[in-house]
């Protein structure tokens, strides 16, 4: 009996040794292929990298960045060791171009990689292995066969990616960010999804994140340089996720709560209904959001929404939002009824 089975191991090793060749890449993961945008904002005076990848966790492995000096984006078979490398010989006031060139030539696994980097003055330079171009005409590699691996690179910003649809994926991605309004993180994101909405990686989606950072104000108390770092590890829509997460970031929540409040002043129960439903909908454990829907169905005259919601809030945070309600002359209608009584009892 332990003869057949070790039989049994033995031929599920071989026939797993047989199958790995057919699916992997000399000297790196045959997995772990991306696209990204590394990109500086002279007026924000903010560096950023946008990346999604059919692999997990690249929103950690792919982005480095420092304020005021630079940002990295490393990818295929990636080297996490380039990106405070990069950093460090941008500080002694080396041009991407020279970065690149630096950290490459010292590494011998070079030819599987892509890397980017971006300066402060919105320099830009790319390497891209060779193995990562041969790979995409090589018929034993059934990964990455038919892929394409390139740039485009502009002033202030550079796209680049592998195993991806075609070089539409990186062109998408550059007009993008070049045209897109709003803030680095906000063009960062709409880049990423046209770039998706062209083919993206031809493997399909998984991970996702966005990196955006900036100096310090010295008249400002804050102490946070990265104003977005939000990541996706794992996940079939990533980019669905990611976008909430920016949004989260960027407090559209609270500036909807901010909306529904000025709304129900106004007698637009309806339309404040609609922003704080919103808001729920990018924060769905936010209890201020849940107490305000249960604050403006009062207001509108719906009771029954009303306790229904407050009910919710209360029930996540039972102190705070008992002594509010008791306090709240948004809920006076209702304050003699047996039910609200019941809520807001100690």
């Amino acid at each position: 009996m332990k003869r057949v089975l070790i039989a049994a191991v033995l031929a599920s090793a071989s026939l797993s040794a047989q199958d790995a060749p057919r699916l992997s890449t000399a000297g790196g993961d045959p997995w772990f292929g991306t696209f990204s945008i590394i990109a500086f904002d002279p007026a924000a005076n903010e560096l950023g990298v946008g990346v999604q990848s059919r692999a997990f966790g690249a929103g950690a492995a792919v982005p480095y960045a420092k304020p005021g000096v630079g940002a990295v984006a490393t990818q295929a078979s990636a080297n996490r060791q380039y990106g405070p490398k990069a950093i460090a010989l941008l500080e002694q006031g080396l041009s991407p171009a020279e970065v690149v060139k630096r950290i490459t030539d010292e590494d011998p696994g070079r030819d599987t990689r892509q890397v980017a980097v971006i300066d402060a003055k919105g320099r830009s330079a790319v390497y891209t292995g060779k193995r990562v171009i041969d790979r995409n005409s090589d018929p034993k590699d059934l990964v990455h066969l038919g892929g394409y691996a390139g740039h485009v690179s502009g002033m202030n910003f550079s796209a680049q990616g592998n195993t991806l649809a075609s070089r539409a994926v990186v062109e998408a991605m550059a007009d993008a960010y070049q045209n897109g309004t709003g803030t680095m993180a906000d063009r960062l994101m709409d880049a990423l999804d046209a770039a998706q909405a062209r083919g993206g990686d031809t493997r399909g989606m998984q991970s996702a994140g966005i990196l955006v950072v900036r100096p310090l104000d010295p008249a400002s108390q804050s102490t946070v340089e990265r104003i977005v770092d939000i990541r996706v590890d794992d996940g079939p829509e990533p980019f669905i996720e990611l976008r909430r997460l920016l949004q989260m970031t960027q407090g559209v929540p609270q500036r909807l709560l901010s909306s529904a409040t000025e709304l129900s002043k106004a007698g637009k129960h309806a339309d404040a209904i609609a922003a704080v439903q919103k808001a729920l909908d990018i924060n769905p454990r936010a209890e201020t959001a849940i107490y305000a829907l249960a604050r403006v169905y009062a207001l509108s005259g719906d009771g029954r929404r009303a306790v229904e919601q407050l009910s919710r809030a209360i029930a996540r945070q039972p102190k705070p939002w008992k002594f509010e309600a008791a306090n709240d002359p948004a809920f006076a209608k209702l304050r003699a009824s047996a039910e609200f009584q019941q809520l807001i009892a100690p």
